[in-house]
């Protein structure tokens, strides 16, 4: 017997996906070959969850979300037909009623979200009668928990930032009795947040009653909420450094640098495109750090590395061109950050500063790095 029941409601229509041209329901929309829902639920440990699905019932009869999900997921799996509007996801998961009024842990996600590491709901701490993942950010388009050290939380609040912990979208209660509890104080109430009844502020009627409420925080999160977060994460995060060719270019003083570059990136069997020079003839670095950004706008490469004396001409060179964010790169922190917290496509090198050596583990750097989201994906959209 499974110990917990998994309540993922993805009924929604997802108006700004429509208006963006998207023609399939956003569960089902592709990101490298695997679907938003497979993003989503490569995030949580399954393993001991009863899957109970709530879908819309056109998009059962239009594109057999049922069928897909129970071929993913297996036959074992509960499908909710949802075919009324809701005010908001609260009053949708009281739709699952039948299926969650009982006494197994109740797990309730909104799975447009990718994260990491894994979470295991083995982790949560078994004295707790409810618990919120958190992840780092400062915008008001997220909920957010307040909790110390201990990791009690004391304030959830809706679309208003009271801390730096947003809430992922993954929320735990003790038991589906005890959640329905609740929701339904809300909803007779009528305990509405800007017309809508959300799952978050409802924590404080728990911990008003004295409830133990916990909460941790995640290392990477990646909302896939609208079509640009979504575009952003297919785009830049998904394509790893080395996924694709990288771009070549170097001036002249840069040249000899990229040559031991080539050597380093055919023994780690990475491809890649040079766009020259090709000799230490004096040259202009604007005519070949130029193509290098081509090639990354067509998306033929995924990132660029140029070399120059200081780096400092083909960053800013880089950085003029839209959609190109450039990071100076001279050693293994400035390289790791540039990917972690600023999702760089572009690298610049100064020749100067970096030999064969230093430039090894640059590069192991990039390879080895991942974007880590959450409150820096608000930062960079300001950019792009």
């Amino acid at each position: 017997m499974k110990k917990y029941n998994l309540l993922l409601p993805i009924a929604g229509k997802a108006q700004r996906f429509i208006d963006a041209g998207y023609t399939m329901p956003k569960p089902l929309i592709l990101a490298k070959n695997k679907h938003v829902i497979d993003w989503a639920l490569d995030s949580v440990d399954v393993s001991e969850c009863n899957l109970i699905f709530m879908v819309r019932v056109d998009h059962i009869y239009n594109f057999s979300i049922d069928k897909i999900l129970k071929q993913k997921f297996g036959e074992d799996i509960t499908i909710i037909k949802i075919s009324k509007v809701t005010r908001g996801a609260l009053e949708t998961c009281t739709l699952a009623r039948e299926y969650i009024d009982n006494d197994l842990p109740l797990i309730i996600y909104t799975p447009d979200v990718h994260f990491g590491p894994t979470f295991n709901p083995n982790t949560i701490d078994s004295s707790a009668d409810g618990f919120l993942l958190t992840f780092t950010a400062n915008s008001p388009d997220h909920s957010y928990s307040d909790y110390g050290s201990n990791g009690i939380v004391t304030n959830v609040v809706e679309k208003e930032v009271i801390s730096k912990e947003a809430n992922v979208g993954l929320y735990h209660f003790g038991s589906g009795k005890l959640f329905l509890k609740y929701a339904d104080e809300v909803i007779e109430n009528n305990m509405l947040v800007k017309n809508e009844f959300y799952i978050a502020p409802m924590y404080n009627l728990m911990i008003r009653d004295g409830l133990k409420i916990t909460a941790a925080n995640t290392e990477k999160m990646h909302v896939l909420g609208t079509p640009h977060q979504f575009e952003f994460f297919v785009d830049r995060v998904i394509n790893r450094f080395g996924d694709k060719p990288i771009a070549l270019a170097s001036d002249h003083s840069g040249y000899e640098i990229k040559k031991e570059c080539i050597k380093i990136l055919k023994t780690l069997d990475i491809s890649y495109i040079d766009t020259g020079t090709f000799t230490d003839k004096a040259c202009d670095y604007p005519d070949y750090v130029l193509q290098v950004t081509k090639l990354i706008k067509s998306n033929e490469c995924s990132h660029g590395i140029s070399f120059c004396r200081s780096g400092q001409g083909a960053n800013i060179t880089a950085n003029k061109v839209k959609g190109i964010i450039s990071a100076l790169c001279f050693d293994e922190y400035t390289s790791e950050y540039s990917i972690k917290h600023n999702c760089a496509n572009h690298f610049s090198i100064p020749s100067k500063y970096v030999n064969k050596e230093k430039l090894q583990s640059i590069i192991e750097t990039f390879l080895n790095t991942s974007f880590d989201g959450g409150r820096h994906f608000t930062r960079l959209f300001k950019l792009l």
